[in-house]
C-alpha cells in the first residue's frame, strides 16, 4: 500500500453514510470533505491518506484526535460526532464550522483589529484551559487550526499531534512535533511539553493576527528553529498607531524562552491581552 495515490472523492459519492459534497482542506495526514449527514446536517468528514493506514502512529494518532475531541466537552472546540472506516481507510465526522480558518481570514484582510484579536484569545484559551484539565497539549497551535464561524467565534481543531500525559507517548525519541512557525522552545529541544507549551503557541498565534505574519517569518527552515530558541521576538505592533503599545507587551511575555516565565495558563494570558486593549 505504501506509495499509493488517493482517489478523491467527487460530489454526490458516498463515504461510509456520508455524501460527498466538495474537498475543502487536504495536508500530511489526510483530507477533509464538506459531507451531509444522513439526517441532513452539513459536517467536515477527516480520511486519513491511504498511505498512512498500516502506519500504527499514524492511525493512532488520527484515532486519538477523535478521542480528544469526545473527551473535552467545550464550547469552542469543535465536536466529534462520528468514527468509522470506508474500505478500510478510517475517517472522523466533525460539527462543520462554516466561517474558514483563521489563517484564511489573515490571509484574505491581513493584520487584524485589536479588538478581533483579543476575541478570539479568549476563545480559543477556554479551550486550551480545558484541554489541559483533562491532561492534554495541544502541540499545534496555529492559525490553520482555529476555526471561525459566521459570527467570527473562534474553534479549536485538529488534535492529532495531542499529547496525553495519561496515556502513550506517539512521539518517535527524540522527534520535535510542530509547526515550525508555532513551536515553543521546549518542543523543538524535544523536552516536556505542557500547558505553557500551548502559551507560546497561542503567543505565536496572536502575534500573526497583530502583525499578519508569524514571529520569526523573516526566517526559514532550521533558522526559524534557532530563532524561537535564541532570538527575541520583534514587537508585533510596533508599526501599528491603532494598537496600545501594551498589546504587544502582553504578547512578548507569551513568548518567553522558559516555560515558567510566561503566563502559566491560557486564560491568564488571554485576560492580560485583554487588559492591555482596555
Amino acid at each position: 500500500m505504501p506509495g499509493t495515490v488517493d482517489r478523491l472523492f467527487v460530489r454526490g459519492e458516498s463515504i461510509g453514510d456520508y455524501r460527498v459534497q466538495e474537498l475543502i482542506a487536504q495536508g500530511g495526514m489526510g483530507f477533509v470533505y464538506l459531507a451531509t449527514a444522513p439526517g441532513g446536517d452539513d459536517v467536515a468528514l477527516k480520511l486519513l491518506k491511504r498511505d498512512l493506514v498500516p502506519d500504527d502512529v499514524a492511525r493512532r494518532r488520527f484515532a486519538r484526535e477523535a478521542d480528544i475531541a469526545r473527551r473535552v466537552d467545550h464550547p469552542h472546540v469543535v465536536p466529534v460526532v462520528d468514527v468509522g472506516e470506508h474500505d478500510g481507510i478510517p475517517f472522523l465526522a466533525q460539527r462543520f464550522v462554516r466561517g474558514g480558518t483563521l489563517a484564511d481570514k489573515i490571509d484574505r484582510e491581513g493584520p487584524l483589529s485589536a479588538a478581533d484579536t483579543v476575541a478570539i484569545c479568549i476563545d480559543i484559551a477556554g479551550a486550551l484551559d480545558a484541554l489541559h484539565a483533562v491532561g492534554l497539549v495541544h502541540r499545534d497551535l496555529k492559525p490553520a487550526n482555529i476555526l471561525l464561524d459566521e459570527r467570527e467565534v473562534a474553534f479549536i481543531t485538529d488534535f492529532g499531534l495531542a499529547k496525553d500525559h495519561h496515556g502513550s507517548v506517539l512521539t518517535r525519541p527524540g522527534q520535535a512535533l510542530g509547526s515550525l512557525d508555532y513551536m515553543a522552545p521546549e518542543q523543538i529541544r524535544a523536552d516536556t511539553v505542557g500547558p505553557t507549551t500551548d502559551v507560546y503557541g497561542l503567543g505565536c498565534v496572536i502575534f500573526t493576527c497583530l502583525a499578519g505574519a508569524p514571529p520569526f517569518a523573516d526566517q526559514h527552515g532550521t533558522r526559524i528553529l534557532w530563532a524561537h530558541l535564541q532570538e527575541p521576538p520583534p514587537d508585533p505592533v510596533a508599526r501599528r498607531s491603532d494598537v496600545p503599545g501594551a498589546l504587544g507587551e502582553a504578547v512578548l511575555r507569551a513568548l518567553e524562552k522558559e516555560p515558567e516565565d510566561r503566563p502559566q495558563t491560557a486564560t491568564e494570558f488571554a485576560l492580560a491581552l485583554q487588559a492591555a486593549n482596555a
